[in-house]
């Protein structure tokens, strides 16, 4: 597999229970959203906390799957799913950097 990052924005600060939980939107290559809601040090090396300023840009770890008709077939890390139940998303070429 190849390691790849996709871009997500941090739009909230979700829970205080440790290690702190953001919730995260991914736009995939439809143009849907898809929602994340994961402990913030699963999700980014960056110090995010309560305090944080939202929203703001990050990318995030996922593994590259293959291409499927020129879209970008993603797994996130980590075991990372949305709250859809999602580990596999669509992404067009801006929304993934390659590792």
């Amino acid at each position: 597999m190849t390691r790849v990052i996709v871009r997500a924005t941090a739009v909230r600060w979700a829970d205080d229970h440790f290690p702190g939980w953001i919730e995260v939107d991914i736009v995939d290559a439809e143009d849907r959203t898809h929602r994340i809601v994961e402990k913030a040090p699963v999700l980014t090396r960056a110090n995010i906390t309560a305090a944080s300023t939202f929203p703001f840009e990050l990318w995030i770890e996922a593994e590259f799957e293959r291409t499927k008709g020129g879209v970008a077939l993603v797994r996130f890390a980590h075991g990372v799913e949305t709250t859809d139940g999602l580990d596999v998303i669509g992404m067009d070429g801006h929304g993934v950097r390659w590792l």
